[in-house]
């Protein structure tokens, strides 16, 4: 048997939880819709180097974005292939393997993580937010510094990125790499790479 107050009671959770509902729905669309879209700018293509360097290249020490300066250590390739990445989250690696920055040719590669389970976001974290246009400056041990802009990003599976960022001679540019997409709990990885490309000033 009901109670008398059942029925008004019952009427007013089932209205709370329609506004509820509603609410949470708006806030869905917001957060998409005010969401950095994946893809922007055009990817500069590893073509023919422009130009001569005004310097020799330098090995990078720091990497400053939105006025953050984070440490940078050279890292080469794995066995499998893969990028060998510092372990620390606030470190990015340097591909040494590949272009020297402000050497004039060939992509100068930067990657690391986006996060880590037990100390928070990574210093590529910023990497899925950035927008064409903004300041990218590497310097070297030596105070050189070498500026960049932003003109795209890009997601890829990490199955797909493609081979040519890693380009060792071609046009200048600069290429970040970070994790990106779903997050796998079973594998602990992410589905995709997030990459920002860059052009020396």
């Amino acid at each position: 048997m009901t109670s008398p107050s059942a029925g008004p009671v019952a009427g007013r959770v089932r209205r709370w939880v329609a506004i509820l509902g509603a609410v949470c729905l708006v806030a869905g669309v917001l957060v998409l819709a005010l969401r950095p879209p994946h893809d922007i700018g055009t990817v500069p293509v590893a073509g023919p180097a422009h130009g001569s360097p005004v310097a020799p290249g330098l090995a990078p020490a720091t990497v400053t974005i939105r006025g953050v300066d984070v440490p940078v250590v050279p890292v080469s390739t794995a066995l499998d292939g893969s990028l060998t990445l510092p372990d620390e989250p606030s470190t990015v690696g340097w591909w040494s393997p590949g272009a020297l920055p402000g050497s004039g040719s060939g992509s100068v590669v930067l990657a690391g993580h986006v996060d880590s389970r037990l100390l928070g976001l990574g210093a590529f974290a910023v990497l899925r937010e950035l927008g064409v246009g903004e300041r990218i400056t590497l310097r070297g041990d030596d105070g050189r510094d070498v500026a960049y802009d932003v003109v795209a990003r890009r997601e890829y599976r990490k199955a797909e990125l493609p081979p040519d960022l890693f380009a060792r001679d071609g046009a200048a540019r600069l290429v970040l790499i970070t994790c990106g997409g779903r997050f796998d709990s079973t594998t602990r990885s992410y589905d995709d790479n997030v990459v920002v490309f860059a052009e020396p000033l």
